[in-house]
């Protein structure tokens, strides 16, 4: 079956239209690498990251430990480009961070592609630039987070389904499938938030609604497929040849995915074999059990969390919305102008991509607004249909500037004007550096009075015709990329924690002002604090870690965490991430203890006297090593905070 319409590909396009997106994408990468060697990753996924890099095993399964022992409390997918990297380049910052940038450039182009397809050469370079300059994606990429392979994931199925309605072919609409799936092994049904916009999609664009539904109804099944299939072999494998699955308490992978990371968040108990909520100072409040469902760990967005208004207001909202007056408007344009028509084809596919891109923005705005944000990358998931929405805004009012009416010449005019207000709301209440809000102040108001000349008077028209479009395209931009360029100051970049560009509300940062650092594109080493570096040392002088054997057990990632990142040391952990998973039984350590293989054991501050590791630790043949305090923040962050550890040796008998 030939193509019933012809691709547009950017290696036919212009010098000059390739040259301008090699200089986005090299903007983009400036950006995104400026502090790459600063900003590391969580340390329990930091920690997976590394233990998949040492062990096939641990890379197979996404374990948490070198030896395979348990796995993440979520599916690893999102951390197999960062293992690959630390295997490859050895353990930095940096390498791990590294992946995100390739997922960021690869997001970028696939947003520069899709314009491309529908509106032409200014709308695939309006798309790039809009997506390169999103301040979410420009901290979130340049950190090793789930969130960018899942945002990648998303935006490359995009391009395979909008290659699916302008071919009619089925073998793209599997590769959208695929990618769907992908983004499911980073982030599980985050993924989903497209499907019903793909599904609805998928319908309308076929000549006949029969088609339509039986292409939709493939393109779903097979995502789902996609989704499952690697959980399935999993579950597929008998526990004794696979790590102990977190987030269970009976070992099963469906019940992490779809009870602890998903159904048991609306319904506790829904899903039997899922852990439950955590208690006694383990996640804060902000960390709510839906929080859970999508992510991991609190940041800045956490207080946000109980407003259905949030995509609205701070802190979220600097970090994504600075498009929002721009996407509605393109939403309604493209909507109106290529509703469908009898035998036009690529009108037909425009609508359907416009529609696709209001129900995903929709669908993700109305999961964010219902839900509690633990932290801010989580709004990455309007990006990509934003994006695409000002690339038509923009294509559709340079289109009415042709218009013979001066009232839809002045459109685009017009929504330059209603961004400025918006955005000297956003610049206020995101405190936009001055220096930062003068500049995109001056090339919006050059925009707005070129704009107003050209759609005022026609006989004026034809010598701006040339530089107009682009004045107009930098001014509907000028404001995001100058909140982007705050990631050149390393105190405005975010972290691998939560994704921010700018200085959260509640900074601990006493000077605000705004100073480009030094750049930092390679390096890094995972932190360590000093009383957990003394305990490895300790624990080595007395045999820990010899003949290949395991450092020792702790009964908390929030000490093994930062032991494996640092060292790359086996330490068996019990617990999982919420601290209530049976990954070791007393009865199988104390099997261990006896046959020699581990005879340390790292015991936290407080723990429980039915804690496995502690029962084990204080019993028969153990004694006490030393014990540490360690530093006022405590380790393991907001989750699982410890404020000491203690280490037993035990002698081996027969």
């Amino acid at each position: 079956m030939t193509e019933t319409l012809p691709l547009a590909r950017w290696w036919r396009e212009p010098l000059w239209a390739k040259g301008v997106l090699a200089a986005i994408l090299a903007g983009s990468a400036l950006l995104m690498t400026w502090n790459l060697a600063r900003g590391g990753d969580f340390a329990f996924y930091e920690a997976a990251a590394r233990s998949m890099s040492e062990s096939w095993r641990a890379l197979l399964f996404g374990a948490f430990d070198p030896a395979g022992t348990v796995t993440l409390d979520k599916l690893a997918g999102f951390a197999v480009p960062q293992a690959l990297a630390i295997h490859l380049l050895g353990m930095s910052t940096s390498a791990v961070a590294l992946p995100q940038v390739i997922e960021g450039l690869v997001t970028v182009m696939a947003c520069a592609v899709v314009g491309l397809r529908a509106g032409g050469t200014g709308a695939g370079l309006v798309a790039a630039l809009a997506a390169a300059s999103t301040p979410i994606f420009v901290s979130m990429f340049g950190h090793p987070m789930e969130d960018g392979l899942l945002t990648m994931a998303l935006a490359v199925a995009l391009v395979w389904w909008q290659r699916a309605v302008l071919t009619a072919r089925w073998w793209p609409l599997v590769m959208a499938a695929v990618f769907v799936g992908v983004g499911f092994q980073a982030k599980m049904m985050s993924a989903w938030f497209v499907l019903p916009a793909l599904f609805v999609g998928t319908a309308i664009a076929a000549p006949t609604l029969r088609r339509g539904l039986a292409r939709a109804g493939v393109l779903v099944g097979a995502s789902v497929a996609a989704s499952i299939v690697w959980i399935t072999a999993i579950a597929l494998t008998p526990s004794g040849a696979r790590p102990f699955i977190d987030g269970s308490t009976d070992d099963d992978v469906f019940a992490m995915v779809f009870g602890y990371n998903g159904l048991d968040r609306f319904a506790p108990g829904s899903v039997p074999g899922s852990v439950g909520a955590p208690t006694g100072g383990g996640i804060t409040e902000g960390l709510t059990a839906l929080g859970r469902a999508f992510g991991s760990h609190a940041g800045a967005a956490a207080d946000a969390g109980s407003s259905p208004m949030k995509l609205l207001e701070m802190p979220l909202v600097t970090q994504i919305g600075w498009l929002y007056p721009a996407a509605l408007l393109g939403l309604a344009l493209a909507l109106w102008r290529f509703w469908p028509r009898r035998g036009r084809e690529h009108d037909r596919a425009r609508w359907a991509l416009a529609v696709v891109a209001g129900l995903w923005l929709a669908t993700s705005a109305v999961v964010l607004s219902a839900t509690k944000v633990p932290h801010t990358a989580y709004v990455a998931a309007l990006g990509v249909p934003l994006v695409l929405l000002t690339a038509m805004a923009w294509s559709e009012g340079c289109r009415l500037l042709r218009s013979p009416r001066r009232a839809e010449r002045l459109v685009l005019p017009v929504l330059l004007v209603g961004q400025g207000a918006w955005w000297s709301v956003l610049s206020r209440e995101g405190d936009l550096p001055l220096v930062l809000a003068v500049a995109s102040c001056l090339v919006l108001v050059a925009g707005v009075v070129l704009g107003a000349i050209g759609a005022w008077s026609p006989r004026t028209r034809p010598a701006l015709a040339r530089v107009l479009p682009a004045a107009l395209a930098l001014a509907l931009l000028c404001a995001p990329v100058a909140a982007s360029l705050q990631v050149l100051d390393a105190n405005r970049d975010g972290s691998g924690g939560d994704a921010y560009v700018g200085i959260p509300a509640r900074s601990d940062h006493p000077d605000e002002s705004f100073a480009i650092s030094a750049p930092a594109f390679w390096g890094g080493t995972p932190a360590i604090s000093p009383a957990v570096a003394q305990l490895v040392a300790t624990a080595r002088a007395d045999g820990g870690g010899a003949g290949g054997a395991p450092l020792l057990v702790s009964d908390t990632w929030a000490i093994s965490a930062q032991i494996i990142d640092a060292t790359g040391s086996s330490v068996l952990t019990d617990g999982g991430y919420s601290g209530h998973v049976p990954v070791f039984t007393a009865s199988a350590l104390r099997t261990m203890e006896r046959s020699g293989s581990v005879h340390l054991f790292a015991v936290a501050s407080g723990a429980s006297p039915s804690d496995p590791v502690r029962e084990v630790a204080t019993g028969p043949g153990c004694h006490e090593v030393k014990e540490w305090k360690l530093d006022g923040h405590g380790e393991g962050g907001e989750v699982n905070k410890v404020s000491g550890v203690t280490l037993y040796s035990c002698e081996a008998t027969t």
